[in-house]
């Protein structure tokens, strides 16, 4: 109990100075003279990235941070997988346009790949992947918090109280999708960071949308994308031969069968 103890409070300060540290940055000559796109760079790598990595190899050791993150292993499985699920929004979104392409590499850097990977890493790995897995919560009490935060997160994209509740709404539910995806696919990040970066995608180089609402159409082939990803999980599990992590009293707290397996694998 005081180990899980430990790790909730230690996960939540990190995910709150990772939140806050942009302030302690603005105190630094050198960062407030850089431009907008620079800044955002910095900070992004440092409290997206840098920080979950630091904090998850403060719990279980150097050797072990990448595999704990979920990226030690199965990289072109999960990308594979992201790209394949992704394929409605994909050509969903071109055929509105009729594939006429923007491209924008600074937005493809920093809104798509750089989003997906700190946001990835920030809001699954460390704060859902720790209060989950080691601390022990409840799949919706962890994924509640990281959906509620990483929902807020995206308000800034919303422009009246219509559009202000549909962003939450959408990424929201986002936020507990990534995270099932994560603990279904074997605590493998490069899941839910790969169908972040494409669905990203699609809304950046096919403009069919401002903001993660969009407009109606487009989330027709976004529910597509859900589907699918739901059955190539179902595959996955088939294929793989392992059975289903949320289930029974694992939605809600901590299990006796659960802390055992923990005991025994280490997860």
């Amino acid at each position: 109990m005081e180990k899980k103890l430990v790790i909730s409070i230690l996960t939540i300060a990190a995910f709150v100075l990772s939140k806050k540290a942009v302030e302690l940055f603005k105190l630094f000559d050198w960062f407030i003279e850089m431009d907008v796109e620079a800044r955002t760079v910095v900070y992004k790598v440092s409290c997206y990235i840098v920080l979950p990595l630091l904090v998850t190899s403060l719990f279980h050791g150097f050797r072990n941070m990448l595999r704990e993150a979920g990226l030690a292993s199965r990289a072109r499985e999960g990308i594979l997988t992201g790209f394949v699920g992704t394929l409605p929004m994909l050509l969903g979104a071109g055929l509105l346009v009729n594939f006429n392409l923007t491209i924008s590499w600074p937005s493809i850097f920093i809104g798509c790949l750089l989003a997906a990977v700190g946001e990835e890493l920030l809001y699954r790995a460390m704060l859902f992947g720790q209060l989950f897995r080691h601390a022990r919560w409840g799949f919706l009490p962890a994924g509640l918090v990281s959906a509620v935060v990483f929902g807020a997160g995206h308000l800034y994209q919303g422009t009246d109280l219509t559009s202000l509740i549909g962003v939450f709404a959408v990424t929201f539910m986002g936020g507990m999708w990534f995270s099932w995806l994560y603990v279904e696919n074997g605590y493998n990040l490069w899941v839910p960071m790969s169908y972040h970066f494409f669905m990203n995608l699609s809304w950046s180089i096919f403009e069919v949308g401002d903001n993660a609402l969009g407009a109606w159409a487009p989330n027709i082939f976004r529910a597509a994308t859900i589907a699918l990803s739901v059955y190539l999980t179902f595959r996955y599990k088939k294929n793989s031969g392992d059975g289903w992590v949320v289930r029974g009293r694992r939605w809600w707290r901590d299990s006796p069968e659960a802390s055992t397996k923990a005991e025994v694998t280490g997860i």
